[in-house]
C-alpha cells in the first residue's frame, strides 16, 4: 500500500478512523503484554514518580502500571476514541491517568516527568522540523536525570505503517539527533509478531537526561 503524503493528511482524523474502524486487538502494534517497556519502567522508577506515555493508543501499559501501584500517570494520544476506550477499560473504580487528546508536537504542560515513554510515535516523524520539535518538547517536559524510553522500528523493520512512512533507528542515528543531552543506558531488540502473523523488528532504547539545553537552564 502506498504511504500517504503528510500534506494531504489530517493526522488526527487518520488515527481516529483507525481506532474507530479496526479491532483494537488486530492493529499491527498490539501487544497483550508490554514486556520490555513495563520491565524497564519498573526497574528505573518508583510508583510515586510522574510518568508520561506518548501515543498511548489502547495499550495496556497503563493498566499494568496501575496494578503495580503507580499513581502519577499521564498520557498523550491523538485519537479521542482510543482514550475513551482506555478509560472504559480501566473502569470508574480506578483513578484514571491524566489524558491529553492532542498531537505531541502541540503538547504543553508545566509538569516535569521522571520518565517519558514512547513506543512507536517518534518514528512517524519523518520531517526534520518535526523531529526537532519533538525533542524540544521532550527536553522541556523531562526532568534532569529522568529517563527517555523509546521504541522504534529497527533498520531492518518496515518502511511504513498504517499507510504512513516511518523512520528507522539504530543507536548511532538516535544519538546523533539527541546530541549530548542524553546518555544511552541500554538497548534491546524485539521481533514483534503482529496479530496477522507478520514480524516487525523493533529497537528499544533507554536514555537518561544528563544536561539541560542552554535556553532552559534559567528555568531550573
Amino acid at each position: 500500500m502506498r504511504a500517504l503524503t503528510r500534506k494531504s493528511l489530517d493526522l488526527q482524523n487518520h488515527w481516529e478512523q483507525i481506532y474507530k474502524n479496526r479491532s483494537h486487538a488486530q492493529v499491527s502494534w498490539h501487544q497483550t503484554h508490554p514486556t520490555t517497556s513495563l520491565n524497564w519502567i519498573l526497574e528505573h522508577t518508583e510508583p510515586s514518580q510522574p510518568i508520561i506515555d506518548v501515543g498511548s493508543g489502547v495499550s495496556v501499559l497503563m493498566d499494568n502500571l496501575i496494578e503495580a501501584g503507580y499513581s502519577n500517570l499521564s498520557a498523550v494520544e491523538l485519537s479521542k476514541s482510543a482514550v475513551i476506550a482506555t478509560q472504559k477499560r480501566l473502569g470508574s473504580n480506578v483513578p484514571l491517568p491524566k489524558f491529553y487528546v492532542q498531537n505531541i508536537l502541540d503538547f504543553e504542560t508545566n509538569q516535569r516527568f521522571d520518565l517519558w515513554h514512547d513506543r512507536a510515535v517518534f518514528h512517524f516523524l519523518t520531517v526534520e522540523s518535526e523531529q526537532k520539535n519533538y525533542i524540544k518538547k521532550l527536553n522541556m517536559c523531562l526532568a534532569k536525570g529522568g529517563y527517555f524510553l523509546l521504541a522504534t522500528f529497527a533498520p531492518e523493520g518496515p518502511s511504513s505503517c498504517s499507510s504512513l512512512d516511518v523512520m528507522r533507528y539504530d543507536e548511532m542515528a538516535l544519538s546523533t539527533l539527541l546530541s549530548d543531552d542524553f546518555r544511552l543506558i541500554k538497548t534491546s531488540h524485539e521481533d514483534h509478531i503482529t496479530p496477522n502473523g507478520k514480524m516487525q523488528k523493533f529497537n528499544y532504547f533507554l536514555l537518561q537526561k544528563i544536561s539541560l539545553p542552554l535556553n532552559m537552564k534559567a528555568i531550573y
